[in-house]
């Protein structure tokens, strides 16, 4: 896992977040997944959007993570924001598919992606681990050699 690579940028902020907002993105997404109600998923897209393209002082997932990380003063050490706003560009791909799926009436293959959604937010809410990076590693940096 030393070879994972990730995008890098100069803004840092507490590990604690991200882990925060991982733990929305699987409550909200196991409640679309039992409520079968599509503005969980669409509510997801817009605050991925919000967080992955540089609008994330709008992000209701991030303010609510915020508020909760100062209010119980978890202690985190600084990280890049770069990798979390590739991981959150992600989410809003897969956010946009679980809706258009819902929307067209692909209600089974909406839920699969879904479910994969809540193990890559689950990972990085317990296990602090970020799938995004895995695919900037393998995908996306050899693609720019």
């Amino acid at each position: 896992m030393k070879n994972i690579l990730c995008p890098v940028s100069s803004e840092r902020f507490n590990e604690n977040i991200p882990r925060l907002i991982g733990l929305f993105v699987v409550i909200l997404l196991i409640a679309y997944v039992i409520l079968n109600i599509w503005l969980i998923p669409a509510f997801l897209l817009f605050d991925f959007y919000l967080r992955g393209f540089g609008k994330g002082k709008y992000s209701l997932l991030l303010k609510l993570a915020v508020a909760l990380n100062s209010k119980f003063h978890f202690k985190g050490k600084l990280i890049d924001k770069a990798p979390k706003m590739f991981a959150a560009r992600l989410g809003f791909v897969f956010t946009f598919l679980i809706v258009a799926f819902q929307l067209l009436g692909f209600a089974l293959l909406s839920n699969s992606i879904a479910f994969a959604l809540i193990v890559f937010a689950g990972l990085e809410c317990v296990a602090n681990f970020c799938v995004g990076c895995l695919v900037f590693t393998w995908f996306v940096k050899p693609s720019m050699q």
